[in-house]
């Protein structure tokens, strides 16, 4: 996300607070699902997170349409002067840079993350950056980056970045793969790969209640710099922006 350091330092409400704007196709997104995409989600958690957690999370996807809260936290690691990092994991993976002619790639990742159906072709034509770890022909892992916007899905904002910054727009390793430290390769790889573009900082940004995805970015370096308190009542939509105190 770029030129937090422009925001203030007063906790606001309203759809300025980060200059940014509402995210496009918000609702489809974020608001309860149909039938068919509730059973998709449903047998998704119970397979990844066993029974307690889904009926937790259905029961949150049900009353989504009415009141829905988030919070979403923002990190960002500088580029510049990063050493390189020592690949010590057992397991063997390869790593590449997706195109659009790898149409089965992208039917896998549209498979892992499911918001990226019918979407990850426009955004790899529209110059966002894909890398892709396999193990063997299998993707185990994918980094999305985009160059132009920060997109938080989660909370419906959108802000424009600066030239030499980046947003992690989505990291996913898949069930079979984790506790392996493909997480981690994959951010060490991206990071390179960045810097040879001549990016000086990466943003990004999960939900605070995300423990694992924030060890993983803790573990490789970034900075947690702020919380942004998302509500939506009905139509009605209020954000906050709270710095971390680090």
């Amino acid at each position: 996300m770029g030129h937090p350091v422009h925001l203030s330092a007063t906790p606001k409400s309203g759809p300025n607070v980060l200059n940014g704007h509402p995210a496009e196709n918000f609702n489809s997104r974020n608001a309860s699902p149909g039938l068919s995409g509730l059973a998709r989600k449903v047998h998704r958690n119970l397979q990844d997170y066993g029974w307690r957690i889904t009926i937790r999370k259905t029961s949150a996807y049900l009353i989504r349409s009415v009141y829905f809260r988030q919070v979403y936290r923002i990190y960002r690691i500088n580029l510049e002067g990063l050493k390189p990092s020592v690949d010590s994991e057992k397991h063997h993976f390869t790593f590449k840079i997706l195109t659009v002619q790898n149409v089965d790639m992208i039917a896998q990742i549209e498979n892992i993350a499911e918001w990226l159906r019918g979407r990850l072709i426009e955004a790899l034509t529209a110059g966002q950056l894909c890398l892709v770890a396999l193990n063997g022909d299998e993707v185990a892992g994918f980094n999305l980056i985009n160059f132009e916007h920060a997109t938080l899905i989660l909370v419906n904002l959108r802000k424009k970045l600066r030239r030499d910054f980046a947003w992690s727009e989505h990291i996913a390793v898949k069930k079979e793969f984790r506790k392996t430290g493909l997480g981690s390769q994959l951010r060490f790889r991206i990071f390179q790969e960045l810097r040879r573009r001549g990016i000086r900082r990466l943003y990004g940004g999960t939900l605070r209640s995300n423990i694992a995805s924030l060890s993983l970015a803790r573990s490789v370096g970034f900075k947690e710099i702020g919380d942004i308190h998302y509500r939506k009542f009905f139509s009605i939509e209020k954000w906050r922006y709270k710095r971390v105190r680090g």
